[in-house]
């Protein structure tokens, strides 16, 4: 079974697409931690703030498999495939890593490039896996930080998008 991170995010409803994208993604994947939400500026346009999360999740599927099902959750939100990359989003998923995967996965770049890059992923990627090495030169994660703490982000809170929103709602489906 992987063991992966998910970078999960929305500017469009946020506090309501995101808990809901939570408990859908609930069935495609274990989720094992969520968390805290941050709010931070669009990146590449101008549109609303983004509101970010990390969820640590473990799968059976392959790379290839797991990002054909967030694709697809992405779609069921309104995600158009051929939507340009800076635009605003109702839900957006990406693979950010996959156990000690490094390279070109399945056609994935893992791990993600925007770990190192954004606040907004690599902040709470931090608060689930404070001790996490890079896979890809064994870095300690939290190296990267003094690159991107200069970014603005805020922490918020949105209701039902912590892990005991996703597993009350886990156990009251299956009934």
């Amino acid at each position: 079974m992987a063991h992966v991170f998910l970078g999960v995010g929305a500017n469009l409803s946020p506090e309501q697409n995101i808990p809901l994208g939570l408990k859908r993604l609930a069935d495609d994947v274990n989720i094992v931690a969520v968390s805290p939400c941050y709010r931070s500026e669009a990146v590449g346009f101008s549109g609303p703030a983004f509101i970010n999360l990390v969820v640590e999740a473990h799968t059976d599927c392959t790379v290839a498999e797991l990002n054909t099902r967030l694709k697809a959750i992405e779609t069921e939100f309104g995600r158009q495939p051929d939507a340009k990359k800076y635009s605003d989003r109702a839900l957006d998923i990406d693979i950010l890593v996959v156990d000690e995967l490094s390279g070109d996965i399945d056609g994935i770049s893992l791990p993600r490039i925007d770990v190192w890059r954004y606040a907004f992923v690599l902040r709470p990627l931090l608060d689930l896996w404070p001790t996490g090495l890079c896979p890809k030169n064994k870095t300690p994660l939290k190296d990267y930080w003094s690159h991107v703490s200069d970014q603005p982000l805020e922490k918020v809170v949105v209701e039902g998008a912590t892990l005991a929103d996703v597993k009350s709602t886990e156990s009251t489906s299956s009934l």
